[in-house]
């Protein structure tokens, strides 16, 4: 299983965390599940930091049967209406975002 990891580093004032966080469960996840292959995305918010970590906020993890599958997923055109969605959602959030991609073994 390969899972795509979408980090947001970063920070949302206390004042609109809650519709921030309401926005990214509600509307960006909804519309990354219309990608294509995909078998299934979480989103975990940080509950609580370990001291000296880094300031992660929250973390999409996007579940797929494979690197194929994966890069199909974002070379579709789904992919750039999903990246509107997202795009119009991000304006609280004061940071970086970036992807890692592992293979998940059990």
């Amino acid at each position: 299983m390969i899972v795509r990891s979408a980090v947001l580093e970063g920070h949302v004032a206390p004042e609109h965390q809650d519709a921030f966080d309401r926005a990214m469960g509600e509307q960006v996840l909804a519309a990354i599940r219309t990608y294509p292959g995909l078998r299934d995305v979480k989103l975990r918010k940080i509950a609580v930091p370990e001291a000296g970590a880094p300031d992660v906020y929250m973390i999409f993890d996007l579940y797929f049967d494979s690197l194929a599958e994966m890069d199909a997923a974002l070379a579709s055109e789904t992919r750039q209406i999903v990246r509107k969605t997202i795009a119009e959602n991000m304006s609280l959030f004061q940071g970086r975002v970036y992807h890692l991609v592992f293979d998940e073994r059990t």
